[in-house]
């Protein structure tokens, strides 16, 4: 396989996440609201919608580079990653969550950043788990596992796996609950998968 099928891989599997995901909320109802208790002393930071956002560029990028470095690695990342949006989307059918944004956002400093964010996702369900999060902790552990990545970039693409994890509490797009089971389902799938393919 070469660079240019890689992209076009991408861009497959990006369009078949988005179709998935938004896809699947049509037929959800009565979705429960994950909030606990502490969940409500994490405040609003409209910045880290920045950080937010770069979880696209992310995932777009952080695969192309996987596959220049190490390429058995690759297709084990690709796999990870098409059945953690697959599971995902199963449980977002099966069990709909949900949670509770501020109401006030323009009362908020620079609230209009999340406003633009929410507008996105404007139903503003399938929480849990975060597939921010959960692809976000796969980036996170080939980055951390692939030594053929210069040591840089596996820096940055860990710090920024990290940052955009921390930024879905932040902005108010998930909660801790999403955020835990997100991480969880990828180190379930990743385990288990590593076991069956390498």
């Amino acid at each position: 396989m070469n660079l240019k099928n890689v992209i076009i891989r991408q861009i497959i599997i990006l369009i078949f996440q988005v179709v998935l995901y938004f896809g699947c909320e049509f037929f959800q109802k009565n979705p429960k609201n994950m909030d606990l208790p502490i969940d409500k002393k994490i405040p609003a930071l409209p910045y880290f919608a920045l950080i937010y956002v770069l979880w696209f560029p992310l995932i777009a990028i952080f695969p192309i580079s996987l596959f220049k470095e190490a390429k058995n690695l690759y297709e084990l990342y690709v796999i990870c990653w098409i059945t953690d949006i697959v599971i995902s989307v199963i449980i977002y059918l099966a069990y709909p969550t949900t949670c509770t944004r501020p109401k006030d956002v323009e009362n908020i400093r620079c609230g209009w950043m999340l406003k633009i964010l929410y507008k996105f996702s404007y139903k503003g369900l399938n929480c849990s788990p975060s597939m921010h999060c959960s692809i976000s902790t796969l980036v996170l552990i080939f980055a951390i596992k692939t030594i053929q990545i210069p040591t840089i970039f596996r820096i940055i693409y860990a710090s920024l796996s990290i940052a955009i994890m921390l930024s879905t509490l932040f902005t108010k797009q998930h909660v801790i609950i999403d955020l835990i089971s997100g991480v969880l389902l990828t180190l379930l799938v990743f385990i288990v998968l590593s076991v069956f393919l390498v």
